[in-house]
């Protein structure tokens, strides 16, 4: 079986939004065996959408639709998909009840306009959202959810669910993700490529900017056969494997530091909070995280964490020194330090735009290192966090 993905929305083709609705829906549909043939990207203009459909229906046993569902001028899938299927647009009475008791529950007035959120082509099955207005639908092989990405993960789940027992589909694919950091793709690839020579399973490598991903994808039935493989990337890659399917570099740090009932706290100045930001992602990180100290200014640093003026007039902001009395500063067992430049400004020959400084404690080991980051500001701060979190989780893992 395979699939059509058509995106609905002006804000996806000026720029003004970043598509991460395919990524999931191609996700999700593959752990059914469901390939993804086609994607498109359209307008609000109900021409092009039902000309996307059109060119989906010849091509494909499914078409997912994602955005388009709203109340205003501009949504227009739902008239799209009626006009393609020649069927009338209806308001189903259960679902305006349903829709009527969301708006008496926030307060809001039902305006007429809004009913077109309740509105569906005759004969569609209704897929309820949990979290939002509009509803989703299905009918014949095209299905349609809104494009908000929350939404959604609520509701495709439900659709996936109606489908594999409409088409007696088995979630049989496997899917290992191995998540590595540390090597560049074509590094990655030179190390590991001897170890996918076997047929029937499926490889690539997903960059993102938490790391590189190597999925390896098959049927069920090789499960132990990826995790010899898997066994294998354990040896060839060692400590630039950062977790496991949905793992992270802060889950694999907040896991070690839970099981070693070590708190952890930090300093940042050139990330700002970035570091924080990323721990308090986690679920529970509460039980292990003491506090994260921003300390931007030279005073600060001072009046924060206690580091020496004498220390700061001598060497800078930017040092090794100031690195050092930054981690003295805190408290807990496990610490990070972090003092750089991100730029554009700033920079001198001798301490250029990218220098950095990250200081790690894990107990009685401490460890001070300078780095140079290439690219701009946003890359430098991201790549100071992503080393600092790296180098903790290393020493955690001994």
């Amino acid at each position: 079986m395979d699939a059509t993905i058509i995106l609905v929305g002006t804000e996806l083709l000026n720029g003004m939004t970043v598509d991460t609705n395919s990524i999931y829906i191609a996700e999700e549909l593959n752990k059914y065996g469901i390939e993804i043939k086609h994607k498109l990207v359209v307008g609000d203009n109900i021409k092009d959408i039902v000309e996307a459909i059109q060119y989906g229906n010849l091509r494909s046993d499914l078409i997912i639709l994602s955005g388009g569902l709203g109340p205003t001028m501009d949504d227009l899938t739902k008239l799209a998909i009626s006009e393609f299927l020649n069927l009338d647009l209806v308001v189903d009475k259960e679902d305006y009840i349903d829709l009527k008791e969301k708006y008496d529950f926030y307060n809001l007035i039902l305006e007429d306009k809004n009913l077109r959120e309740a509105e569906k082509p005759c004969g569609s099955q209704t897929i309820i959202n949990d979290v939002g207005m509009c509803k989703g639908i299905y009918i014949d092989k095209i299905a349609a959810f809104p494009g908000v990405p929350r939404e959604l993960y609520n509701l495709f789940p439900k659709f996936l669910k109606l489908l594999a027992s409409e088409k007696k589909l088995e979630e049989n694919i496997y899917i290992k993700d191995i998540l590595v950091w540390g090597i560049p793709e074509s590094v990655l690839e030179t190390k590991v490529i001897h170890l996918f020579k076997l047929k029937g399973i499926h490889y690539e490598f997903l960059v993102k900017d938490y790391g590189i991903i190597i999925r390896l994808q098959t049927i069920s039935t090789n499960k132990l056969i990826v995790d010899k493989i898997t066994t294998s990337l354990y040896e060839v890659l060692g400590e630039n494997i950062i977790g496991e399917d949905n793992e992270r570099l802060e889950t694999s740090i907040y896991n070690y530091l839970k099981d070693k009932r070590y708190q952890i706290s930090l300093a940042e100045s050139c990330t700002g909070g970035m570091i924080a930001s990323k721990f308090i992602e986690v679920d529970g990180i509460s039980s292990v995280f003491k506090e994260g100290i921003v300390c931007y200014s030279n005073e600060s640093k001072q009046v924060r964490l206690g580091v020496h003026k004498e220390t700061l007039d001598l060497h800078g902001a930017v040092s090794y020194e100031t690195c050092n009395e930054m981690l003295d500063g805190l408290t807990t067992d496990v610490k990070i330090a972090v003092t750089g430049i991100a730029g554009p400004n700033g920079g001198t020959e001798e301490k250029p735009v990218g220098t950095v400084y990250i200081g790690t404690v894990v107990g009685e080991k401490k460890y001070i290192k300078k780095h140079f980051f290439n690219g701009n500001r946003e890359k430098i701060r991201r790549n100071t966090m992503m080393r600092a979190m790296f180098e903790v989780l290393k020493i955690l893992k001994g």
